[in-house]
C-alpha cells in the first residue's frame, strides 16, 4: 500500500498508472496474489483512500494552482480593502488545506502567529480567513446542505479561481455552472483547469456581475462568498446588493452567502427588503461533520430561499 501511494506521489498519467500498476502487480509472489487481489476488492484500508476521490481531484486542482497564486489567493494586480490588519492573515482554503498549510508552516513558508513585540517570543495566533471554500465544505455545501440540483444552473459571483464551479462539477448534476469574475486571470486560470479535467458544463464569464442581471435572474443557485466586503467600496457594495434584491427575486430561487446578509448588510448600515427570502435551516450535526471540515466555517454558511 505505502508503495502504491509512493507511485502517486510520482504525478504519472493515466497510461503510466495503468502501467505501474500492472508492474506492481506483477512483483507480487504468485503464491500471495490471490489474498492481493481480495485486499485491493475488500480492504476498508484502499476503501478509505479511494473513496474520496472526487476530493483528491479538487487537491489535484489546488496544487497546480498553488504554484502560480500567492498564498494569500490574492493576485498583485488585485485591489482589496481591509487586509493589512497584522493580527489577521487571509489564507485561501481551498489552496491551502490544513495539512498543506501545517507543512507550509513547518518549512517556515507561513505562519499561524504574530509578534506581539516585535523581536520578542510574545507571539499571538493569527485570526485566519479566507474568500474560498475548502474542497471538504465544498462536498458538504453541495451534498448535504444543499438540495439535489439535477438539471439547476448555479451562478457564484465572484469566482475568483474556480473552487466553487469545480466544486460544483464534481458534487452535482447542475446543467450549468457559471462563474463571472472581474480579474482575468483568474478567468484564464479556471478555463485551463476547466479544459484539462473535461469540465464541460463550466462557463467563465470575465464582467462585474453588474452587467449580467439575465444571470443574476435566471439562476436557480446564486453563491456569494465574502463576495463584496473586501473587494468594493462600500458605495459599490450597496449597489451590488441592490442589484441582487432587484434581480434575484424569483420565486424559489435560492441564495448561499458568507457571512450572512444580515452581517453583509449591517456593516454597510443597509436594510433587507421585507418579503423577499426566507433563510432555510440546514442540519449541521456536529458528529457527522468530517474532521477536515472546519466546523466553524460551515457555521458561516446561510442558505436563502426566494419567497
Amino acid at each position: 500500500y505505502n508503495e502504491y501511494k509512493s507511485y502517486l506521489r510520482l504525478k504519472m498519467n493515466l497510461a503510466e498508472a495503468k502501467t505501474k500498476f500492472s508492474e506492481l502487480f506483477l512483483n507480487v509472489k504468485a503464491d500471495s496474489r490471490h489474498d492481493f487481489i481480495t485486499w485491493i476488492r475488500n480492504s476498508e484500508e484502499l476503501e478509505d483512500f479511494l473513496s474520496d476521490s472526487r476530493i483528491q481531484i479538487l487537491d489535484s486542482i489546488a496544487e497546480q494552482l498553488r504554484t502560480i497564486i500567492p498564498s494569500n489567493g490574492v493576485l498583485t494586480n488585485e485591489t482589496l480593502h481591509g487586509l493589512d490588519d497584522p493580527k489577521s492573515e487571509h489564507v485561501d482554503a481551498f489552496l491551502f488545506p490544513d495539512d498543506v498549510l501545517d507543512d507550509y508552516c513547518d518549512e517556515g513558508k507561513m505562519s499561524r502567529h504574530y509578534c506581539k513585540d516585535c523581536g520578542s517570543k510574545r507571539t499571538q495566533r493569527l485570526d485566519l480567513y479566507s474568500h474560498s471554500f475548502s474542497a471538504w465544505e465544498l462536498k458538504f455545501l453541495f451534498t448535504k446542505i444543499l438540495p439535489p440540483l439535477d438539471n439547476k444552473c448555479i451562478l457564484d459571483v465572484g469566482s475568483r479561481h474556480g473552487a466553487v464551479l469545480y466544486g460544483a462539477s464534481e458534487f452535482t448534476n447542475a446543467s450549468k455552472i457559471i462563474g463571472v469574475e472581474m480579474n482575468a486571470d483568474f478567468c484564464s486560470m479556471t478555463n485551463r483547469i476547466a479544459e484539462n479535467y473535461k469540465y464541460d458544463r463550466i462557463e467563465v464569464i470575465q464582467d462585474d456581475i453588474r452587467s449580467q442581471t439575465a444571470l443574476l435572474k435566471n439562476a436557480d443557485v446564486v453563491i456569494l462568498n465574502n463576495v463584496f466586503e473586501n473587494f468594493l467600496s462600500k458605495e459599490d457594495q450597496i449597489k451590488c446588493w441592490d442589484l441582487i434584491f432587484g434581480s434575484v427575486n424569483r420565486s424559489g430561487q435560492v441564495l448561499v452567502t458568507v457571512p450572512s446578509i444580515e452581517e453583509s448588510l449591517d456593516n454597510l448600515e443597509g436594510k433587507l427588503p421585507s418579503d423577499w427570502i426566507e433563510e432555510v435551516d440546514f442540519e449541521l450535526d456536529e458528529e457527522l461533520v468530517p474532521d477536515e471540515c472546519d466546523l466553524d466555517s460551515l457555521k458561516d454558511i446561510h442558505l436563502y430561499k426566494v419567497i
